[in-house]
């Protein structure tokens, strides 16, 4: 492990974290309790970037969690950013756009100066992006595929997006970083960044959003700007880890930072006196608010039963129900300490910013595959470059691969347009030399990606975020990455049993069984629109 982390020793900045912090949780109901959760114990910040937020009914419960918070806590900052195509296509059954939901929280609140929403696009589509108003088809050529959701200093990385299928029956990849204030300072500091170059909605009461209305892009002297900015952020980020890698410098920063900590400790305390001398006439105005707020609660708790029956059958609401209570009601100390050391990696790829983090330390990954013992790798849209399917096939690593089958896979029932992209990802399949296992399960979608790893010292190393490692990844889309490096035993177990969850819903197939399968034929017209659309997708 250490000769691995050396050869990655170009890529700043390092976090080091106990593994205890590192929370794997399981399926999307997981997931989406754990949102809640996050909002509830948010007070100073709420960061999320995601593709989209969806129209649905436990989005909308989800977006007034949110409102809710911020009347708790006025300070809350809420940051979201999405992708500007996605965000504002518009649902043909109920001719929404995944911001109307944040046009509505804006309405609700008080306090949306504490508020921002941007919407990426990238600068330097080709016109005919336009031609395509409010279609999926603008999404082709790019698209904001970050995901992190921050809650003070708890981080949730994943490959899901807000919407009600990534909450019930879309099999994903989450993982909880607890306390990481590094990793979240990290990333909120990335996202105020993009978020300087971004689309943002210009909001009024009396309208609605008009994607023309929005921030316009001014071509090359926006770009130059953009590149500007985000060389600065990067370039601060590495500084400091050179910094930080001084014992000297460092331990005068740690002295200097213990000691503004002493100083926030004691203004907080008088501002706590101070609270304690409130009048009575000002207690009385502080219970009515809160107040007001808890039977909002309890009016959304109410709803989300209602919300659930629409989505679950009986026996799943109850247990539903059951987790939400304990996660929002009931509050859990978790030890952060009962593990062992850990390192991170944060990779973030921007490619119309040069910004190629990803592709150098994922093939730098490649380039050691003969370290590995064992590799389990798993990709939702499973279309490889022929850099990675070369140092696959021609490496002798023990790797299984885990993809959606064509009734897994996202596309599936998407639309006669769309129909046939599940055979073309079947297609790409037969590229592949190593052992394939399809992930089939009733009534559920397979949208996971990742990359679990045993090395010969007997340590182990996960990569879990947004990318795919598809043609798309690596030239079109913006993509974040984690890298987890330990030689924990106890987590070493819980991905392993990460990885048996998919498996249990697995199927092994082969080339000739792709090829004379009766249901899905791989005929001449597949395998011209493989090549066609390749990199596209």
């Amino acid at each position: 492990m250490n000769q691995l982390l050396n050869n990655l020793k170009f890529h700043k900045p390092f976090f080091k974290l106990n593994t205890a912090q590192i929370e794997i949780l399981k399926d999307p109901v997981d997931f989406y309790v754990n949102l809640h959760k996050g909002i509830k114990s948010a007070q100073k910040r709420i960061v999320w970037s995601t593709l989209y937020i969806g129209n649905g009914n436990m989005e909308e419960f989800l977006i007034e969690s949110l409102s809710n918070q911020q009347r708790r806590f006025e300070q809350l900052r809420i940051s979201l950013l999405m992708d500007y195509y996605r965000g504002t296509r518009r649902d043909k059954k109920n001719h929404t756009t995944p911001i109307d939901h944040y046009l509505h929280l804006r309405m609700q609140n008080l306090y949306a100066n504490n508020m921002k929403l941007g919407l990426m696009r990238h600068p330097f589509l080709p016109q005919i992006a336009n031609m395509f108003e409010e279609s999926a088809a603008r999404e082709i050529f790019n698209v904001h595929h970050m995901k992190w959701y921050i809650f003070d200093n708890r981080v949730i990385l994943t490959g899901a997006n807000l919407q009600e299928q990534y909450f019930i029956n879309r099999q994903d990849r989450y993982m909880v970083f607890h306390e990481a204030n590094e990793i979240a300072d990290y990333l909120d500091d990335a996202q105020s960044a993009l978020l300087q170059h971004a689309y943002y909605v210009d909001f009024d009461s009396n309208s609605k959003f008009d994607p023309l209305r929005a921030q316009p892009f001014k071509r090359q002297q926006y770009f130059k700007e953009f590149h500007q900015t985000w060389k600065i952020f990067k370039f601060s980020y590495k500084e400091a880890a050179e910094i930080k890698s001084d014992d000297e410098e460092y331990q005068e920063q740690q002295q200097d930072k213990a000691q503004k900590q002493e100083e926030e400790n004691n203004d907080t305390q008088q501002e706590q006196e101070q609270e304690e001398e409130l009048s009575q006439e000002e207690m009385l105005q502080f219970y009515e608010r809160d107040l007001v707020v808890e039977q909002k609660i309890q009016e959304r708790k109410e709803q989300a039963k209602l919300i659930l029956n629409k989505s679950f059958n009986k026996g799943d609401v109850q247990n539903i129900i059951n987790r939400l209570e304990k996660a929002l009601y009931k509050d859990e100390e978790r030890e952060l300490d009962e593990g062992e050391e850990c390192t991170v990696l944060i990779t973030l790829h921007i490619p119309y910013l040069q910004t190629d983090e990803d592709k150098l330390v994922f093939m730098r990954i490649l380039e050691h595959l003969d370290q590995f013992t064992q590799v389990t790798w798993a990709s939702g849209y499973m279309n490889f470059t022929k850099t990675i399917i070369n140092f696959v096939n021609n490496c002798k690593t023990d790797i299984k691969f885990v993809t959606a089958s064509p009734g897994a896979n996202g596309f599936h029932k998407a639309g006669k347009a769309k129909s046939f992209i599940p055979l073309l990802y079947r297609n790409f399949e037969l590229a592949i030399d190593k052992p394939i296992f399809e992930y089939k399960r009733n009534g559920w979608t397979f949208h996971t990606k990742g990359f679990w790893a045993e090395l010969q010292d007997g340590s182990t190393m996960t990569i879990i975020g947004s990318s795919n490692y598809a043609e798309r990844s690596e030239k079109r889309d913006n993509e974040i990455q984690a890298y987890i490096f330990t030689q924990c035993p106890m987590y070493k177990q819980d991905l392993k049993k990460e990885q048996n969850q998919l498996f249990n819903y697995a199927e092994k197939i082969t080339k000739e069984e792709i090829l004379n399968d009766p249901e899905i034929k791989i005929n001449w017209k597949i395998k011209l629109l493989s090549k066609i659309f390749k990199s596209m997708m």
